[in-house]
């Protein structure tokens, strides 16, 4: 089959970002940054929508991390790897032209409950975690490295890590798949 979405795209291990790539990234402001960042443009849309719908559940989201340059990408692997070792790096990094966040599709968020924000690691005892992953599919996004699909996905859990794939968030979020399940099965010549 050919088929082509953008947001579709399997950046991994073993598949880099296409050269010719169409970004539309906007520039938007992260209250956790204090400082402002690039996104894509659909993106950022779903994800203010799905942020309005945490908040009415009293959840408050915000972007930690989103595009990344190619040169931004090596360095936080190459400091990773100096600080923990290149075995640790490769299950929690990416290499340059590998990491999703250099398409501007994948969102690292954070939740700011009792005036402090909660990053990575620290979302895990956090019972809020369940709601979010549980309802992002309904704007679009994954859950893109879950737990107990590291052998499918090259990573281990980022409960923190969420990807947007447009309208097929449904058919991943209600069939358990990870992308590259999904890619395997619905997408794959």
């Amino acid at each position: 089959m050919k088929f082509y979405d953008k947001y579709l795209i399997l950046v991994n291990k073993l598949n880099k970002i296409p050269d010719n790539f169409n970004y539309d990234l906007i520039n938007i402001y992260s209250n956790y940054k204090k400082d402002y960042l690039y996104i894509d443009k659909v993106v950022y849309t779903n994800y203010l929508l799905l942020k309005d719908y945490l908040k009415k559940k009293n959840i408050n989201i915000e972007i930690e991390s989103a595009y990344r340059t190619h040169d931004y990408q090596e360095k936080l692997f190459n400091d990773l790897c100096m600080e923990k070792g290149k075995d640790y790096a490769l299950k929690y990094s990416a290499t340059k032209y590998h990491s999703e966040h250099e398409t501007g599709l994948a969102i690292d968020i954070c939740i700011l409950k009792n005036n402090k924000y909660y990053i990575e690691h620290e979302l895990n005892d956090l019972k809020e975690l369940n709601i979010i992953h549980n309802n992002i599919y309904k704007y679009g996004f994954i859950l893109r490295y879950p737990k107990d699909k590291e052998s499918i996905t090259g990573y281990n859990y980022e409960p923190w890590h969420i990807r947007y794939v447009g309208k097929f968030s449904n058919i991943i979020y209600k069939n358990n798949l990870t992308l590259e399940e999904f890619y395997n099965l619905y997408l794959k010549n």
